[in-house]
């Protein structure tokens, strides 16, 4: 029952957002081939919803995370990121909240605070971004850590290609996690003779990953598509 009220609770929040700045993405994890004896040869398929806004007093991100098997999904996570500010500078105090599921475990609630500084060219084809932040994690036995996070977006070949990701190292208990998912994305419309609104993207992201779930380092490929809303 828990993991069904989880399910539900992402997908409603994702679906009562703000269309504008949203996208739904569907991955072909090739990366399960690589590690079939740890990652398993069934969670091939993983979904994710993304929502940007800014307004006057900062801006809101969230994400929303699952893997599918032939049984069902058996992977769901989230986050969800304000960052707030009544000033005209590039710095923010930041907000966070991280949790999900793996299989029947809930993962640990994971509280985030501190601050943001971000940059971005005056027409917003290139952005960066970085926080520090302290991370309370319930349940565990240290529950005080930290978490460093860098998000770049970066359009090139005049809007033909994305090069966007993220990077995350964070202490949790007695170790250090570090995760990286680097995207790159080539979106149709931008080509001649498409139509704008056809906001269709292919391309792929590598995870990257050390400690997450299983000891050691992961590289996880993935064949990717996604579309935007406007």
């Amino acid at each position: 029952m828990k993991k069904l009220f989880f399910i539900l609770l992402v997908l409603s929040l994702a679906a009562s957002m703000p269309a504008r700045s949203q996208n739904v993405q569907l991955h072909y994890r090739t990366g399960q081939w690589l590690y079939p004896d740890t990652l398993g040869k069934d969670a091939r398929i993983l979904s994710t919803v993304e929502m940007f806004r800014m307004d006057p007093w900062g801006d809101t991100f969230f994400f929303v995370d699952m893997t599918y098997t032939p049984q069902g999904v058996n992977y769901a996570y989230w986050e969800i990121a304000r960052n707030l500010k009544f000033w005209d500078a590039p710095f923010a105090a930041h907000l966070e909240y991280n949790g999900g599921l793996l299989g029947s475990i809930l993962f640990n609630h994971s509280w985030l605070a501190g601050v943001n500084y971000a940059i971005a060219t005056p027409d917003g084809s290139k952005s960066f971004s970085i926080s520090a932040m302290y991370k309370y994690i319930q349940g565990l036995a240290r529950p005080s850590n930290f978490q460093l996070t860098a998000i770049w977006n970066m359009n090139l070949a005049g809007g033909k290609c994305t090069f966007s990701g993220f990077v995350d190292w964070w202490r949790q208990g007695d170790k250090f996690i570090f995760l990286s998912q680097p995207q790159f994305w080539v979106n149709l419309n931008a080509f001649e003779g498409i139509s704008d609104s056809f906001c269709l993207s292919v391309g792929t992201e590598v995870e990257l990953n050390s400690n997450l779930f299983y000891k050691g380092f992961y590289v996880i490929p993935t064949l990717a598509v996604k579309w935007t809303f406007r």
